[in-house]
């Protein structure tokens, strides 16, 4: 499909892409516009759209319907001074002005504590700080280094919490509509579990899990050198993030008092996972890339 020619997209220096000649909020309701940024979004995994300051709140939440369902917040992400407080995150330096210290703990993939972890993330900024960028990470790269390296890892699944409320994904896993691209999980790992599902499946013990869990961080810090992708941000910004193709992290410069850096204010919303993560050992795309195909 072609896309309309207004809308062009311009790859990054490092990945993703940055679409211009396009409003969001005049497009809110033109379907072949929509069609063409989720095939962009599938093609980079960022995209970014600058000058968009005319996108208000219930316009923000409206996109995110271009890429499924919106997920209701939980009453505990759900701030005071947020405009439909049940769908959108408020995020801030400022305690009064939204929640602080979200995203700062690494990096990460946002709804991994769910079945069907985020499809995709929609960012924009209400308050720009003097500085402070966001920082994002294409997951694929990341995953053929892993691959190579660590090949024992495609038996490998994460748990994230403990109990009867511990949620399983594969460790390393097929995108759902790109299933020659894969991912990483990365972020809320409370337990890694070898062949899981199977007569086989174990629980690797903590000095084993520690050991996987610091030859991953390990291996992202040295990808993060090379493939980082640092948004400074602008008035009217806007990102599109496929949560499943793309890790980020809000890095402690973000968190500086708004007396230091300005005030910093970023609303956040996600779209609802339809599926949950599939393993890549023993799929065609996998065995494909083994092979070197």
């Amino acid at each position: 499909m072609r896309r309309p020619s207004s809308l062009r997209v311009t790859p990054l220096s490092r990945f993703g892409a940055e679409v211009v000649g396009t409003s969001l909020r005049s497009s809110l309701a033109n379907e072949p516009v929509a069609a063409q940024v989720r095939q962009a979004l599938d093609e980079h995994g960022l995209l970014v759209f600058r000058g968009q300051s005319d996108l208000k709140p219930e316009h923000h939440v409206a996109l995110g319907s271009w890429f499924g369902s919106v997920f209701p917040l939980p009453s505990r992400f759900q701030h005071p001074r947020a405009p439909h407080a049940d769908v959108l995150l408020r995020v801030s330096n400022a305690e009064s002005e939204g929640l602080v210290g979200v995203g700062t703990t690494g990096w990460h993939m946002d709804g991994l504590s769910y079945a069907t972890p985020f499809g995709v993330a929609l960012l924009h900024i209400a308050e720009v700080p003097r500085r402070g960028p966001t920082l994002f990470l294409p997951l694929h790269p990341l995953v053929e280094t892993l691959r190579r390296q660590q090949p024992g890892w495609e038996r490998l699944s994460m748990r994230c919490g403990t109990g009867k409320a511990a949620v399983h994904h594969p460790l390393l896993f097929a995108h759902p509509r790109s299933p020659a691209r894969f991912g990483v999980c990365l972020g809320k790992t409370s337990g890694l579990v070898r062949d899981r599902g199977t007569a086989q499946e174990s629980e690797l013990g903590e000095a084993e899990a520690e050991a996987a869990l610091a030859a991953l961080d390990a291996h992202v810090a040295a990808h993060a050198a090379a493939h980082t992708y640092a948004h400074e941000w602008r008035a009217g910004d806007t990102l599109l993030v496929d949560n499943l193709q793309v890790a980020h992290l809000a890095p402690p410069e973000t968190m500086l008092p708004p007396e230091e850096i300005g005030l910093r204010v970023l609303h956040r919303v996600v779209v609802a996972g339809v599926e949950g993560l599939r393993g890549i050992a023993g799929t065609a795309a996998a065995a494909a890339a083994a092979a070197g195909g």
